[in-house]
């Protein structure tokens, strides 16, 4: 049986034939790092995967032991590589919940002055929930959940008595 701490890094994402990931070596441990390009194209983003419960973000909200954590790092930030983003994390999210059907959430905490990262994110179908500060200096914090999760009621006149 596999408990939350022996939990492997996250698995690698199906993006499909849109999209060409190229594993970087230098992920970290428990991580996993990809630069992510149209297929034909150049880079438009890094991606860097990891378990939330092995970085300071699990102490942000009451996270999941399957959650997943993102890093991204826009190296492309023409016109084009804006545009081409949201696509990306639109293909990525889905197919991260569907290689770790336990995962709740996708977590991305960008540095509060990246405004393009959360600009990206937020257009990629992540949430704004809540400012944090983390020891590397303070974050905004988005994250994105599968249909089944979203739409639970939270209303207390929805909750059985």
């Amino acid at each position: 049986m596999t408990t939350s701490l022996d939990l492997p890094p996250p698995p690698e994402p199906a993006l499909g034939s849109e999209w060409t990931l190229t594993s970087l070596a230098d992920a970290g441990p428990g991580s996993r790092a990809y630069a992510a390009a149209p297929r034909g194209g150049g880079p438009v983003a890094e991606l860097r995967l990891y378990r939330v419960q092995h970085h300071p973000l699990r102490a942000c909200y009451p996270y999941g032991a399957h959650d997943i954590g993102l890093g991204l790092i826009l190296p492309d930030r023409s016109e084009t590589g804006q545009e081409l983003v949201p696509r990306l994390l639109g293909g990525l999210v889905p197919a991260l919940f569907a290689a770790d059907p336990l995962c709740r959430r996708v977590v991305a905490a960008p540095a509060e002055d990246d405004t393009a990262t959360q600009t990206a994110l937020a257009n990629g179908g992540f949430h704004r929930v809540t400012e944090a500060d983390l020891p590397g200096g303070s974050v905004v914090l988005f994250t994105a959940e599968p249909a089944w999760l979203a739409d639970l009621p939270t209303a207390l006149d929805d909750m059985p008595h």
